[in-house]
């Protein structure tokens, strides 16, 4: 058993000792850039997880094109949420992009915002690992945008701004249609897409 901590000890080092070497050679022969030569065929080494034990070490390398590492990246860092707001106002995220899917809109009075912004629906996107207090909010990036289908007789324009900062990122939902609200107004799919994150 010694015998075989001792090759996998020297196999480590040596592993270790190649890529301290790859790297000073890649500095030295000026090799360090600041934009890809051509993101598509440009290759990073990743190491990946292969489920069992080869030498002490169930790690293997691989090479990836940059334009689709980044791409995995993005995609591992996005969720679909759903928020039922006939429960709740609060939808937990713990991605940095999200796509909300919020149900429950128009099934009551204080659920079906009014025409000409006359009344609103608010809602909270939380995410517990991110401080978004507002003594943090100097540093709390946040981009968003609505999508909503309506139905045959819904003429709702959703109309969604961010208002403060109390214990999640909140959010009001208003219809900025001016004109008479149609029967089965906020009866249809709606939809959020939000990237949040903090700098600090």
């Amino acid at each position: 058993m010694g015998k075989r901590s001792g090759n996998n000890c020297c196999i480590i080092l040596n592993k270790v000792t190649m890529d301290i070497l790859t790297w000073l050679y890649i500095k030295k022969q000026e090799l360090i850039r600041k934009k890809a030569n051509d993101a598509k065929t440009d290759l990073i080494a990743l190491g990946a997880n292969v489920g069992f034990n080869r030498r002490d070490d169930q790690y293997q390398t691989y090479a990836m094109p940059l334009n689709d590492g980044v791409q995995a990246g993005i995609e591992a860092n996005t969720k679909h949420y759903e928020l039922d707001i006939t429960a709740t106002s609060v939808v937990t995220v713990s991605t940095p992009r999200g796509i909300i899917d919020i149900l429950g809109m128009g099934t009551s009075a204080p659920l079906t915002p009014d025409p000409a912004f006359a009344t609103t629906v608010s809602f909270l996107i939380d995410n517990p690992d991110l401080d978004l207090t507002i003594a943090n909010r100097d540093n709390v990036y946040v981009q968003y945008s609505v999508y909503y289908k309506n139905t045959i007789t819904d003429n709702a324009i959703p109309y969604l701004i961010s208002t403060g900062i109390a214990n999640g990122l909140e959010f009001n939902l208003y219809n900025a249609n001016p004109t008479l609200a149609g029967v089965n107004n906020w009866d249809g799919d709606l939809y959020v897409y939000y990237e949040l994150y903090t700098i600090n």
